[in-house]
C-alpha cells in the first residue's frame, strides 16, 4: 500500500500480520524532492512504477528495483506544460505503451509518453524521459480529476472539470498527438458554482461503459468554525446509443457537525464475478459504500440508492475529532477497501462473506 497527501514524501507499508485488527508503521519512506504538497500518486498496471504530482507544477516517476527499493527513473517534468497545481495523474493500460496523463488547475489535460534516453545514471534517473505528446484544452476551468477508460474501449480518457462537465476524449494508439472530444455531459448537481471533483470507470468489458461521478457546490458561507455547508451528489452514468445518460443517483448520508461534506473521491470496485456492484466515495469524514443491483441500472433512469455502509474514522490522538477522508481505492479483486485521511492515516476494510465491510487494518504515518 502507498500513500501521500499534503506532504512532500511518500510512504509504503507491507502487511506482515494476520491479526483481526492491526496498526502498521511504514516500512519504506522515499523523499520525492517535491517543493510543495503532493496531491496524488498512481501506480502503473504492474505496480512497478509510481507517479506523483504536486502543487509545485511537477511530476516525478519512480521505479521499484529487484531489492524492493524505489528510485527516480527520469528528471521531474510537468512545467512548462502545466502552469498551475497538478491535481491528478493516471497511467494508461500498458497495451498503449508507457503513457501517463495529468490534469491541472490551468484548464488542461496533458498526455505524456515515455522516451528512452540511453543514459546510465547511478540509479537510472537519466535513462528515461517523459515528453509531451498532446495537450487537451477543451476546458473553461480547472480540471480536478482524470481516469483512463478500460482498455477494451480503446484509448479513452474521462475528465472532471470545475465548469460542471465531464468530458471523454478519444485518442489514437498509433499517434498520441491526435485526440478528439468524443462526448460530454453535466452530472446532476453540477452547473454554475459546482465542482465536479472525481470520477471512476466500471472495469467490465462484457457490459456497456459506465461512470460514477462525484460533485459538490457550496450552499452558504462558511460558519464560525470554518465549515462550509455544501450540497453533494454522486451519480451513475451509462453510455446509450453514443449518449451518456444517468441511470442512478446514490443517496449521501449526512455528515456530522464540524466537517464539510464535500465528495472528494469515488472508486468503482472490480466486479470479479459478483452479482452486485460496489462503489465507494470519500464524503467529508466518512467513506460511504453502495451495493448496486445491475438489473436496476438497466431499466431505471433515475432511482435512488441508499448507502449500505457508512464508515468513519476518528483521530487516535483526539478521539472526539472526525478526520476528513481524501482518497478511496479498492484492491484488484474488489474485496478490500482503503481510504486515506487528512491526518495521514490509511484505514482498510475487508468484505466478509455476507458482503459487509469490517475494518481490519490501520496504517499510521511516521512522526
Amino acid at each position: 500500500c502507498v500513500s501521500a497527501l499534503h506532504q512532500e514524501d511518500t510512504s509504503w507499508w507491507t502487511k506482515k500480520t494476520h491479526t483481526p485488527m492491526a496498526t502498521l508503521r511504514p516500512t519504506n519512506k522515499v523523499s520525492t524532492n517535491h517543493k510543495a504538497c503532493i496531491h496524488h500518486i498512481a501506480h502503473d498496471y504492474y505496480g512497478k512504477r509510481v507517479a506523483t504530482c504536486s502543487s509545485d507544477k511537477s511530476i516525478k516517476v519512480f521505479e521499484k528495483d529487484d531489492e524492493g527499493n524505489w528510485h527516480p527513473i527520469c528528471q521531474s517534468f510537468g512545467f512548462p506544460g502545466h502552469r498551475a497545481a497538478i491535481w491528478k495523474v493516471d497511467w494508461a493500460h500498458p497495451e498503449f505503451g508507457q503513457v501517463l496523463a495529468s490534469c491541472s488547475d490551468d484548464r488542461t489535460v496533458i498526455i505524456w509518453k515515455e522516451k528512452e534516453m540511453g543514459g546510465t545514471g547511478q540509479q537510472g534517473s537519466d535513462k528515461m524521459q517523459y515528453v509531451l505528446a498532446a495537450k487537451l484544452t477543451d476546458f473553461t476551468k480547472g480540471v480536478s480529476s482524470i481516469a483512463f477508460g478500460p482498455s477494451h474501449l480503446g484509448l479513452q480518457i474521462a475528465s472532471a472539470c470545475n465548469d460542471g462537465k465531464v468530458r471523454i476524449h478519444q485518442g489514437r494508439a498509433t499517434d498520441l498527438s491526435k485526440w478528439d472530444l468524443k462526448s460530454e455531459f453535466e452530472p446532476e448537481g453540477s452547473g454554475i458554482g459546482a465542482y465536479v471533483t472525481c470520477l471512476s470507470w466500471r472495469q467490465n468489458r462484457a457490459e456497456k461503459p459506465m461512470l460514477v461521478v462525484g460533485c459538490w457546490r457550496a450552499t452558504a458561507a462558511p460558519d464560525l468554525n470554518g465549515t462550509r455547508p455544501v450540497s453533494s451528489s454522486v451519480t451513475v452514468w451509462a453510455l446509450h446509443a453514443e449518449r451518456w445518460a444517468q441511470v442512478a443517483k446514490l443517496d449521501i448520508e449526512s455528515v456530522g457537525k464540524g466537517v464539510g461534506s464535500e465528495v472528494r473521491d469515488v472508486d468503482w470496485a472490480p466486479c470479479m464475478g459478483r452479482p452486485n456492484y460496489f462503489i465507494a466515495a470519500a464524503v467529508g469524514s466518512t467513506v460511504q459504500v453502495w451495493r448496486l443491483d445491475p438489473t436496476r441500472l438497466q431499466v431505471s433512469a433515475g432511482h435512488v440508492e441508499k448507502p449500505t455502509s457508512v464508515l468513519s474514522a476518528q483521530s487516535d490522538a483526539l478521539p472526539s475529532v472526525n478526520m476528513a477522508f481524501w482518497r478511496v481505492s479498492w484492491n484488484l479483486t474488489g474485496t478490500s477497501l482503503a481510504a486515506s485521511a487528512e491526518n495521514g492515516q490509511v484505514k482498510m476494510w475487508k468484505l466478509d462473506f455476507q458482503g459487509n465491510l469490517k475494518q481490519h487494518l490501520s496504517l499510521e504515518p511516521q512522526a
